[in-house]
């Protein structure tokens, strides 16, 4: 079955026609419940950022893949540990682990929500969230996907917090490596789907001094939630837009615990708290169609603080230099709009990262992981290669004229 379809068919991505289905990744359109299985949770996460906390073996699992439900610990505000949970996919046993290990690629969701159940690593039937990752496991490398901090576990996810979900990313392929079975060695790269897409720039960002044991050849960003102030803005031209906006206002209160949320929320903004406190993300969109700026919050989030520079933090925390980074983009993109990429790309080209920039005329938020997917697969093997080929560079000046 092709790709495109199969994604279909699973509810990882909408029909063209559905253009306001959340930030559509694994986690949504597919069931998740509170009862799903998880890894055994300790009670107090400690060790080493990536240290493996617990694992359990996840079945079924298609044929010549393995797949383990982990948590690990990670370093959600940048000292004390917490425990992140998220899944680890490897090829079967059969196949032969390189010298010097397998590759790792190293994946972050797009929006699913606040609420545990939303959790990737609970969707079901057990690896639906993960299938669209199967190719790369049966081209070899080991997969990680991540949960992000909170999500799945107890805590709060400080959703669309870039740093918190760079560190989880990274730490996913620590956690792999500790996991032995998998054969993961140092050498990866880091893709992200919109969310994922921060996240990963972030991870890009804080590699060198995070975790500067592992080798970060590239970075993926698919349809990236970059620019979140300017994304933000014209999520508002939608119908749904408030829900996603709402949603990045309980992401900084969750980071910083002084923002009293509750004062920010008209009647309107607190009936769709409750509901992204219980729901996933879609049906949180969903509940704030016909809602405004206005009729949800007592002052604009978007000009007002603390909410506006929060939003513009995260946006400035993840625009520096990088190892080399493909950026892949619909043109008909209504959740993440290209013009609002195209000036991403400038600011990652401004901080000196080699930026290999790819449109799709035909795509938007959902078909761009279909119409892309053979694009990223070439990509992610060249940055593997023993001799990786030069990156092409659409930064205006080219690599060399910039160092």
């Amino acid at each position: 079955m092709p790709l495109l379809v199969l994604l279909v068919v699973l509810g990882l991505i909408p029909l063209a026609s559905c253009g306001r289905r959340g930030d559509i990744d694994g986690g949504q359109g597919i069931a998740s419940s509170d009862d799903a299985p998880a890894a055994a949770q300790p009670t107090r996460p400690q060790g080493a950022a990536g240290e493996l906390l617990s694992r359990e073996v996840v079945t079924p699992a298609p044929a010549g893949i393995r797949a383990w439900r982990v948590i690990y610990s990670s370093r959600p505000t940048g000292k004390g540990a917490g425990a992140v949970s998220g899944i680890v996919l490897a090829p079967g046993t059969d196949v032969p682990v390189p010298a010097g290990g397998r590759k790792v690629v190293s994946f972050g969701h797009g929006t699913t929500g606040i609420q545990d159940s939303c959790a990737p690593s609970r969707a079901r039937p057990p690896l639906a969230a993960a299938a669209w990752t199967f190719p790369l496991v049966r081209a070899g490398y080991v997969v990680t996907l991540t949960d992000y901090a909170g999500l799945g576990v107890p805590g709060e996810h400080a959703i669309y917090v870039a740093a918190p979900e760079g560190r989880a990313v990274l730490d996913a392929a620590r956690a792999a490596r500790s996991l032995t079975e998998t054969g993961a060695g140092r050498d990866v790269v880091l893709w992200g789907y919109s969310q994922g897409g921060q996240a990963v720039l972030a991870a890009g960002a804080l590699a060198a001094g995070y975790a500067p044991e592992l080798r970060i050849r590239g970075v993926v960003a698919t349809a990236p939630l970059a620019d979140l102030p300017a994304s933000l803005a014209t999520l508002q031209r939608g119908a749904d837009g408030v829900g996603y906006l709402l949603l990045a206002m309980i992401g900084l209160s969750v980071d910083d615990p002084r923002i009293d949320l509750d004062r920010y929320l008209t009647p309107t903004g607190r009936r769709l708290l409750a509901v992204a406190r219980t729901r996933c993300a879609d049906e949180v969109t969903r509940a704030s169609v016909g809602s405004t700026i206005r009729t949800a919050f007592t002052a604009d989030p978007l000009t007002h603080p603390p909410f506006a520079a929060g939003f513009a933090r995260q946006r400035d925390e993840i625009m520096r230099r990088m190892a080399p980074t493909l950026i892949l983009q619909g043109d008909r993109d209504k959740i993440i709009r290209q013009p609002v990429t195209d000036d991403v790309v400038s600011r990652l080209c401004g901080e000196g990262t080699t930026v290999d920039y790819r449109r799709y005329p035909l795509a938007d938020h959902g078909s761009i992981l279909g119409a892309s997917m053979n694009d990223l697969m070439s990509w992610v093997a060249q940055r593997f290669a023993a001799r990786p080929p030069v990156v092409a560079d659409s930064c205006p000046l080219g690599a060399a004229a910039r160092r």
